[in-house]
Order: structure tokens, then C-alpha cells, then sequence
């Protein structure tokens, strides 16, 4: 199975001494059948009083408090994890139960519980509705066609340009301006899914690149699909990928707005930042 080693390093630097308030920390894996966490370590420099909790919905969060002025905040989180990908016999299982003219529905328990990632807001479905119908109208297709059909779509015909300004950008921009970054194309794909009457979550985590530059990588987002029968599938529309192994998911909720890997506040006056980001994943198994 596919194991990898991961460093996320995240430095932010001010003009002037600061107080650091409280940060939240979406950095540690939850281990279950699709990934399994072999050692996992978290160092802050300065140093702060960590408890580990976990959200409303499950994941693992670390809140930080630090207690010393300082000019510089450094967060170095390394990760030792084994992913498990679908079996091929689960990937025909899955064409079977969703295949065209067969769309599993909701029972009333699943409805219910999945009410929060299912509901999307009015104007959001409107536009969205208008880009599907636009490939798939008149055509006689499964919602799970559909759904890697509007996957494809974003990779293919969106341009992926970073932005470093925090926030996320609505589906409706995103259509607008036909780019954004993976967590835009996440959200994108989420409100496709549910326009579609589909549960969609957004996942935050890393993706492995081969021969990727050293620190050149970066947190990456994708979306994950609830299937009757099958369960959350992972769709990562900036990369084209199908519950692929190189994924590596550290916390899912209903909105990207719940999940920043980081987030904090500083107090001083007329202070600047800077922040640098590092990413490192390593493929440590053989897989020639």
C-alpha cells in the first residue's frame, strides 16, 4: 500500500514583537480503514500549552496557546501515514450500483443525516445548474457520470492560478472568472454534486506529486461524494483523481470556510507579516 513521510512547515515572521492569541491546528490525520497514521509529531517555536480535541465533526484539532511576545512564529508538523485506496473490485462495484439509468436514492435515515452537506444556497444552484446542463443536456447519463464529468470539466477547462489572500471564492466567481485555486475548485465541485441532489463534502490534506521540488508542495482540497451503498468517494478536480492512494485527507466538514489548516490572531501596533509555507511528501514505499 501506498505509505508516505510529510513535513509541513509554516513560518510567519513580524516587524515587531507580537502577542499571539490562540490557533487552531488542522494538521494530524483521522485514522480509519483508508488511512492509517504510523507516527506523527507537531513542534512550535515558541514553545505553547497544546490541547488536542476533536470538531463537530470528528476530526483531530490542536489548539495552541502561546504565552511569549515574539517576532517570529515557526509551526512544523511531520506526518508518517499508509493510504489504502479502492480495490478494483470496489471500483466495479461502484460503476455497477451507479451505473446509468440506476441512481441509488437517499433512504430517509441517510437524508437526514446528511441534510448539512446536501442543502446549497439558491443563487449558487442556479448557476451552477446553468454549467452542468450546458455539457449534459439531452444526454442520458448516471448521477455518477455526471459528477466525474463535471470533475474532468474543472481540470480541463479551468486554469489553476495560486492566491495567497485568505477565503475562498463562492462557485459563481469561480465560473466567472473560469480559474482558481484547489480549495475554489473543491468548493466548485461540492455545490456541482449537490445540484445534483448528491451529499458533498470539502476534504483538506495533501496530495503526492511525483518529482515534486523539496518544500515545493503545498496543503491541497478536494471533495468527497456520498454514494448509496459505496460511501464517501474522494473527486479531486484540480488533479483528476478518483479515490487515488496519493491523497492523503487530514479533516472533511460540510464548508472549506470551517477548515483552514491554520488559523490565529497577533496583536501589536503597526506590525507587518509574512508567512512562508513549506511542503514536503514523500512516497516511502516501493513502488516501481
Amino acid at each position: 500500500m501506498p505509505a508516505f513521510h510529510l513535513r509541513h512547515a509554516t513560518t510567519y515572521a513580524f516587524s515587531s514583537p507580537v502577542s499571539l492569541g490562540p490557533h487552531q491546528l488542522y494538521l494530524r490525520p483521522r485514522a480509519d480503514h483508508r488511512l492509517k497514521l504510523n507516527a506523527s509529531s507537531l513542534t512550535l517555536s515558541p514553545p505553547a500549552d497544546v490541547v488536542w480535541r476533536n470538531d463537530l465533526y470528528g476530526n483531530s484539532v490542536a489548539i495552541a496557546r502561546f504565552a511569549a511576545p515574539t517576532t517570529q512564529l515557526d509551526i512544523v508538523s511531520e506526518l508518517d501515514v499508509e493510504t489504502f485506496p479502492r480495490s478494483e473490485e470496489q471500483r466495479r462495484m461502484l460503476q455497477d450500483t451507479s451505473s446509468a439509468g440506476h441512481d441509488p436514492a437517499y433512504s430517509e435515515l441517510e437524508e437526514r443525516l446528511l441534510a448539512p452537506f446536501i442543502n446549497i444556497g439558491t443563487a449558487s444552484k442556479s448557476s451552477v445548474r446553468g454549467w452542468i446542463e450546458r455539457a449534459s443536456a439531452g444526454a442520458r447519463k448516471s448521477r455518477y457520470e455526471r459528477l466525474l464529468e463535471c470533475a474532468a470539466r474543472i481540470r480541463f477547462e479551468f486554469d489553476y492560478r495560486p492566491r495567497f489572500e485568505p477565503g475562498l471564492q463562492s462557485p459563481q466567481d469561480t465560473l466567472q472568472l473560469y480559474s482558481g485555486t484547489c480549495r475554489d475548485f473543491a468548493v466548485l465541485m461540492i455545490a456541482a454534486a449537490r445540484t445534483l441532489g448528491c451529499a458533498a463534502r470539502f476534504v483538506t490534506g495533501y496530495v503526492f506529486t511525483p518529482n515534486a521540488a523539496p518544500g515545493s508542495s503545498s496543503p491541497h482540497a478536494w471533495a468527497e461524494i456520498y454514494i448509496p451503498g459505496v460511501g464517501w468517494i474522494e473527486l479531486d478536480a484540480t488533479n483528476g483523481l478518483v479515490d487515488d492512494g496519493d491523497l492523503i485527507p487530514v479533516a472533511s466538514a460540510s464548508s472549506g470556510e470551517e477548515l483552514t489548516p491554520i488559523s490565529g490572531a497577533f496583536e501589536g501596533m503597526g506590525v507587518s507579516s509574512t508567512m512562508t509555507v513549506a511542503v514536503d511528501v514523500i512516497r516511502t514505499d516501493s513502488h516501481e
